[in-house]
């Protein structure tokens, strides 16, 4: 995750820059059942940069609310949320006609119908892939929940794990390969790099450019993930010593990276608020609980700025390692110091404070470990 993904979720990571505005606007025509409440709706234009813009607000009647709302040009690239005032209730559109039809009923909103073809189309995406990670946090509670324990049932429980999260990446990407909206295709590639390797994201990528060869978002996503996989400075850091840094933990008592002298210290930088970090942990846990006798350790390094939500994580995903934190998210002096772009991201050091690999994650972090202690 790149530090933009932060904002709200991976879904502003990817989202259309604004669509030229014309005269003829897209109108959003609503019909929305069970709505509580008199209270105003907002047209929000979800930006790639920034906060979303504000294009147009209604008024939403109580009980059966019918309202419309203007947005910008048609454009099938672009991303729009309708939110309620008072409520948690929202929709996400995609303006691919001229007059969009939503016919909704707010007690069940992941249920709307609509004209918009892209729109339902993106429903079915985000309910696809939401399905596919309530899977994967049972999975990941289940192991958590087994503690220190490790048995045939863990090994059953972090293979099926690893499975599922292969099979989340797999649908993103048959997805994206498949839709015949480009946003969607956007969204479900840009969703998919927090599951896959970069090297499963390019050819898909490849194919949706040449399905849409005049789209200058695909092609900035493709530019994207060239930045992305492009050789970055932090491969300098392999083979040298590792920045040494001290930082407090939970209870406020400084622990310093030198103290982890005379081990092999897997340094892992995540938080509290990072997806892919929280499906990641298990795969730590399991390294943790296999190696921890063969003079190995984990340092957890959050990049969190709330101090209860990080104490949390740590109690829910059973990480029983030493914690530390200045509790600044990207603001934090470790960020610099292992030019850290995004999370996940770990080091692995031997005894002696080298780092001797970085970036290590799931089976590859086994692997890794089991190569070097024998």
């Amino acid at each position: 995750m790149k530090k933009i993904l932060m904002a709200i979720t991976m879904l502003v990571f990817l989202a259309a820059a604004s669509c030229k505005r014309t005269e003829k606007n897209v109108s959003f025509n609503f019909t929305v059942d069970s709505n509580t409440e008199k209270q105003a709706v907002y047209l929000d234009l979800i930006e790639l940069e920034g906060k979303p813009i504000t294009m147009d607000t209604a008024i939403a009647e109580m009980g059966k609310a019918v309202f419309v709302l203007k947005g910008g040009a048609v454009d099938p690239e672009a991303l729009y949320r309708v939110r309620f005032e008072k409520t948690q209730a929202y929709f996400l559109v995609i303006p691919d006609k001229i007059s969009i039809i939503v016919t909704a009923d707010l007690k069940s909103p992941d249920l709307f119908s609509s004209n918009s073809d892209g729109s339902i189309s993106f429903k079915l995406l985000l309910s696809g892939f939401n399905a596919r990670l309530q899977e994967i946090d049972a999975i990941r509670n289940a192991i958590v929940a087994k503690g220190d324990v490790m048995d045939s049932s863990r090994v059953v429980l972090e293979t099926s794990f690893r499975d599922k999260i292969t099979a989340a990446g797999s649908f993103l990407l048959n997805y994206a390969d498949t839709t015949q909206t480009p946003a969607v295709a956007i969204y479900a590639l840009g969703m998919s790099r927090n599951l896959v390797s970069p090297d499963q994201v390019k050819p898909a990528l490849n194919a949706i450019a040449k399905r849409f060869p005049k789209s200058k978002k695909i092609a900035k996503l493709a530019g994207d993930l060239d930045n992305q996989t492009a050789p970055k400075q932090t491969e300098d850091l392999v083979g040298k010593e590792a920045p040494l840094f001290e930082l407090p933990d939970v209870n406020g008592k400084t622990i310093s990276l030198a103290s982890l002298r005379g081990k092999y210290v897997l340094v892992d930088f995540w938080a509290s608020w990072c997806k892919p970090c929280r499906m990641e942990n298990p795969n730590v846990v399991a390294a943790y609980q296999q190696f921890k006798d063969k003079n190995f350790t984990v340092l957890g390094v959050s990049l969190d700025k709330d101090k209860d939500a990080w104490v949390n994580a740590i109690k829910d995903d059973g990480l029983t390692w030493a914690h530390i934190s200045d509790l600044k998210q990207w603001e934090s002096s470790v960020v610099p110091l292992y030019q850290i772009e995004g999370i996940p991201f770990n080091v692995l050091l031997d005894p002696q404070g080298k780092i001797i690999a970085k970036g290590l994650r799931g089976e590859e972090l086994l692997a890794k470990l089991t190569e070097i202690l024998k």
